[in-house]
């Protein structure tokens, strides 16, 4: 069944059981407040007091265009099916294109091409991931897959442009950086002249380079301490706190059904059931619970159905202590490094910036023993950058909010520098948010975005919106 179908029936259960109780399906407003930004880490310094700013009230609010190491952009526009100054031949080894997708994980929009496609999801290659509430675009490389099928590719939630062919793939880090173009949503609170005066002390000095929210795994925000628990060996705790433990901004109706299997730990066959209504929303852990029903205490196994997740869960951890050690500096107005390594390394120098926090989680060097099972974890040194530089493009006040864009180099969170400017804020927006769809490159002129929208329109909708409510 295609992924739109699968999404619709799973909507459809979830009004149907919000008519039963609709109590448990009450909307917040979340606002990443200095205390909630404490728990991943993250310290600004005293006396920050930044306005709210909505984030991603639409998809196209919030737009991500890869540019490649050669500087070369792939944009969102609705451009040719074939790459118009590159050649296409079926006789090369590998199809190139610029996937353009909206609210969907590139892991996923990858994993729904292959399977239309009818190869290995390992046989698409792309650079980097992108974030999934929003539209964005980005080189992926095709090897073994037919021609034919891949000119027809398209979903609701994406498609293809610009193919051509040639040797080689698509490297993971192979970019230069991504270019951003984001609306804020502003209420009240927000003040023109302090924004301009945050925004040129960053142009000035950069921002830190906080690890943000995408890598700790919304709306849970705890993966990092699954990352922990694998690196303690402890690989049942690592499964049921998986399964089990709420999410900081669940809805409530998710907490009970994470309370429902945590009262029916071991009976897999029980939890599967509990799931099963959830094929996408829980699609990692009905993998993992899957294999469990058939190895019952094989907690190795079981994590070994999701490697992709266990290799972010044990970077989110080595992003969480990154995070603290930056904001150590920032506390104690100390003068920060240039840059600082991950603990994603077998050098044990550069687990010692960490040693203090290590050693309150009880962790050692001698611990990597414990990721032997996980062979999709890549152990290499890694150093980043504790402060970033972002390259303004142009900026735009309207009656809505700001508009922003940007460059910043990979592996840069452009929620990271925007934390810099607000409190950045998502789920039900306030009453003096505007609701308004904004083509956002049509009025900083660079081009226009209707038809994106219009390509996109059956899987967008506005947070605004109650899909609960509404359908009664």
């Amino acid at each position: 069944m295609e992924r739109s179908k699968i999404k619709e029936e799973e909507v459809k259960f979830l009004i149907d059981e919000s008519k039963k109780n609709p109590e448990l399906f009450k909307r917040e407003t979340f606002i990443d407040s200095p205390d909630f930004l404490e728990k991943i880490g993250i310290f600004f310094g005293k006396n920050k007091n930044f306005p709210m700013g909505y984030l991603k009230l639409w998809p196209q609010d919030f737009i991500v265009e890869e540019k490649s190491m050669y500087g070369a952009l792939e944009t969102v526009d609705s451009g040719n099916l074939f790459d118009s100054e590159k050649n296409f031949s079926e006789n090369d080894p590998t199809i190139y294109a610029t996937l353009v997708k909206c609210k969907l994980p590139t892991f996923e929009a990858t994993k729904d091409l292959a399977h239309f496609l009818k190869i290995d999801q390992k046989k698409i290659q792309y650079a980097g991931i992108k974030d999934t509430d929003a539209i964005t675009s980005q080189l992926i490389s095709i090897r073994g897959a037919n021609a034919e099928e891949i000119k027809n590719a398209a979903s609701a939630y994406y498609f293809l442009k610009n193919i051509y062919s040639g040797k080689g793939v698509v490297e993971v880090g192979s970019l230069r950086g991504n270019k951003f173009t984001v609306l804020i949503r502003t209420g009240s609170d927000f003040d023109k002249n302090q924004f301009k005066q945050n925004l040129e002390e960053i142009k000035k000095q950069g921002f830190f380079n906080f690890f943000y929210l995408q890598r700790f795994g919304s709306p849970r925000f705890i993966n990092w301490f699954w990352g922990l628990l694998i690196l303690r060996g402890d690989y049942k705790n690592a499964v049921l706190s998986f399964l089990c433990s709420c999410g900081q901004r669940e809805i409530p109706y998710f907490k009970n059904l994470r309370d429902a299997i945590k009262k029916n730990a071991d009976n897999w066959d029980k939890i599967a059931e509990i799931m099963k209504p959830f094929p996408l929303s829980l699609q990692n852990e009905t993998r993992v619970v899957k294999y469990l029903q058939k190895n019952p205490e094989d907690f190795v196994g079981a994590l070994n159905q999701i490697p992709d997740q266990i290799q972010l869960w044990v970077f989110a951890y080595a992003s969480l202590l990154f995070n603290r050690k930056i904001s150590e500096y920032i506390e104690n107005s100390a003068s920060l490094p240039e840059k600082l390594p991950l603990i994603l390394s077998k050098d044990k120098n550069d687990w010692l910036p960490y040693y203090d926090f290590l050693k309150e989680d009880k962790i050692s060097s001698q611990d990597l023993k414990n990721l032997t099972p996980f062979s999709d974890i890549q152990w290499k040194k890694r150093e980043i950058k504790t402060r970033e530089k972002v390259e303004i493009y142009k900026t735009k006040f309207v009656p809505e909010g700001v508009i922003l864009s940007f460059f910043l180099s990979k592996g840069c969170y452009a929620t990271a520098f925007l934390s810099h400017l607000f409190q950045l804020t998502t789920g039900l927006p306030s009453e003096d948010i505007s609701n308004e769809i904004i083509d956002t490159k049509e009025i900083l002129g660079g081009g226009s975005i209707k038809n994106l929208i219009e390509k996109f329109k059956e899987v967008t909708f506005s947070k605004s919106e109650d899909i609960f409510g509404k359908s009664e």
